[in-house]
């Protein structure tokens, strides 16, 4: 289970933690804050992006609250806390209220993801400040070492949770947002579509398992995608911030 690995491994910092420990329980809350603030900004970014396009659906439905109540889904919040990625409740939208309905549809479908890859660059410059700051710490045992690892572990795990968010919802798959943006360039009812409407649960149950069995683990497509693709991404923002800091 991911929280539990948070709270018995230091996999912020990639070093060895046996045990149950005060830095253990920081990452569990530290990831808790950083899922809300993705989750939500995630959401609120559609509805915004809708609002400016002509649509106040998600502003009538309460949909632009700062409440994280108002925008899970169960499934996604379960597959989050177990696997380490999900997803909230799509926000409603009524495309026929856009002022131009395909230039709405494209940057209300875009605005999450495009939300969540600029958290994640700010966060990795957070990240790379803390990191320096912790790094030339010369106590364990006082109040400003927590704190520093506490801000340490929020923008490694919000760069790292906004950037998996990125790469999974841009994926193809209903209800995500590149089934959203893939369907206002193709007919929504041609039969992919409609195949994808139905099964895109099956297929998405079937990556995550085989992202579960051992050795093809390894080498799952959504592994390799999310692991591989989000490392990259993340390395990328960390070293754009420390060649300037």
């Amino acid at each position: 289970m991911y929280l539990y690995r948070l709270f018995t491994q230091d996999i912020i910092l990639g070093v060895s933690e046996p045990g149950l420990s005060r830095e253990g329980l920081l990452r569990v809350v530290a990831f808790v804050v950083a899922l809300l603030a993705a989750l939500v900004l995630h959401e609120i970014a559609h509805g915004l992006v809708a609002l400016w396009n002509g649509d106040n659906t998600a502003k009538v439905y309460g949909r632009l609250s700062l409440n994280p109540v108002r925008h899970f889904d169960i499934m996604g919040l379960l597959l989050m806390l177990l696997v380490g990625f999900g997803w909230a409740k799509p926000v409603p939208v009524n495309p026929n209220n856009f002022r131009n309905r395909k230039v709405g549809a494209v940057t209300v479908s875009i605005a999450g993801v495009v939300t969540n890859l600029l958290l994640a660059f700010i966060a990795a410059m957070g990240f790379v400040l803390f990191e320096r700051l912790w790094v030339n710490m010369a106590s364990v045992n006082d109040a400003k070492y927590y704190i520093v690892y506490f801000c340490l572990c929020v923008c490694s795990l919000l760069a790292s949770l906004n950037v998996s968010f990125a790469l999974f919802n841009i994926l193809p798959i209903y209800p995500l947002d590149g089934y959203r943006l893939m369907s206002c360039f193709v007919n929504e009812n041609n039969g992919f579509m409609r195949f994808l409407r139905k099964y895109s649960l099956y297929i998405l149950l079937g990556f995550i398992i085989l992202d579960y069995i051992p050795i093809i683990g390894d080498y799952a497509p959504l592994n390799l995608y999310i692991g591989g693709l989000g490392s990259l991404i993340l390395r990328g923002f960390e070293n754009f911030w420390r060649l300037i800091f």
